[in-house]
């Protein structure tokens, strides 16, 4: 549970397990009337190691490395969410994982569907209902990085509100595109300015 501002606000109106029953588990369109529900992490990395390299069967893992347990401990406080997409039948379709960065930002740091799932939009409607529940906790902003040529993520989310924030290089992951959504209007205007992107017009 997150130490914060944000989560003052929330514990005065509902806790995060009461906003998240509102949102989730959220039915899918398609695969036998299929879920989209919220895991724990030992259920979610049991879940997705499962699928993962056949979601993505060209890429590496990045080695895993034994971590200091303070800090792992010190992880855990913050706000995490994870969401598995399964068929009518239970089997996995893809997932959905980010925690908070900051008070004000939920960073979604990764998501994949199995290839035999992508056309019937599930994750879409997921997607959707995931920035809902952030923006009814209380986040101002979600943000996300991409690696250059991961063109159908970065498409899918200037779909759904987000703007490209600007670049970043990680011996981890190489170049990476950061994209940002706002909730506020305020906030977008601002980036609209401080970018100046007034010139240009909205919705093309």
């Amino acid at each position: 549970m997150p130490s914060s501002d944000t989560l003052d606000a929330i514990e005065t109106a509902e806790t995060i397990d009461d906003i998240r029953s509102r949102f989730f588990p959220v039915r899918l369109p398609g695969a036998g009337s299929g879920v989209g529900r919220c895991v724990d992490e030992v259920t979610f990395r049991e879940a997705v190691g499962q699928i993962y390299a056949s979601v993505f069967p060209d890429r590496d893992a990045y080695p895993y490395r034994p971590k200091s347990e303070e800090l792992v401990t010190q992880y855990r406080t913050l706000h995490q969410e994870r969401i598995l997409m399964e068929d009518g039948e239970g089997n996995l379709m893809g997932w959905l994982k980010g925690r908070m960065a900051d008070p004000d930002t939920f960073y979604l740091g990764t998501s994949g569907m199995l290839p035999e799932y992508r056309a019937q939009r599930v994750a879409a409607l997921c997607y959707v209902k995931l920035l809902e529940y952030l923006r009814a906790l209380g986040y101002e902003r979600v943000t996300s990085e991409h690696h250059p040529s991961n063109r159908t993520a970065m498409i899918f989310q200037l779909k759904h509100g987000f703007s490209i924030e600007g670049m970043s290089l990680d011996e981890r992951w190489g170049p990476m595109v950061k994209m940002v959504r706002f909730f506020d209007k305020d906030r977008q205007d601002e980036f609209d300015r401080r970018f100046g992107f007034e010139q240009y017009p909205k919705g093309v």
